[in-house]
């Protein structure tokens, strides 16, 4: 009778190793902490949100040289400055209400 041959214990894979599972932990702590960082920071002139106009905003509301656009600017954001007045809006929607307002415009009608 012929003895069964002996087999020994399989031998994990360098995938499966403890070197590969740290790295994959650093790589994911990596990954979160530039999710964070680009949260808090964002891209240096880049709009982090569709929200973030061209330059109205950032003009103080001059003339676009579109009067269909001031007049929709003048009256959606006189909307939101009067919203504001009337303390409807805090100072933190505020802002994002009236980006938004300026971005309603800009797409309807495009400055020039």
């Amino acid at each position: 009778m012929a003895e069964a041959p002996v087999s020994r214990p399989a031998r994990p894979r360098a995938i499966d190793g403890l070197g590969a599972r740290l790295a994959a932990l650093a790589v994911a702590v990596g990954l979160a902490a530039a999710m964070v960082w680009i949260g808090k920071v964002g891209f240096a002139g880049v709009a982090m949100t569709p929200f973030e106009s061209s330059g109205t905003v950032s003009a103080g509301m001059a003339s676009s040289g579109n009067p269909q656009l001031d007049a929709c600017l003048a009256e959606r954001v006189g909307a939101v400055d009067q919203m504001r007045k009337e303390g409807l809006v805090d100072a933190a929607r505020y802002n994002t209400f009236r980006s938004r307002a300026v971005s309603y415009c800009e797409n309807q009608f495009p400055p020039q």
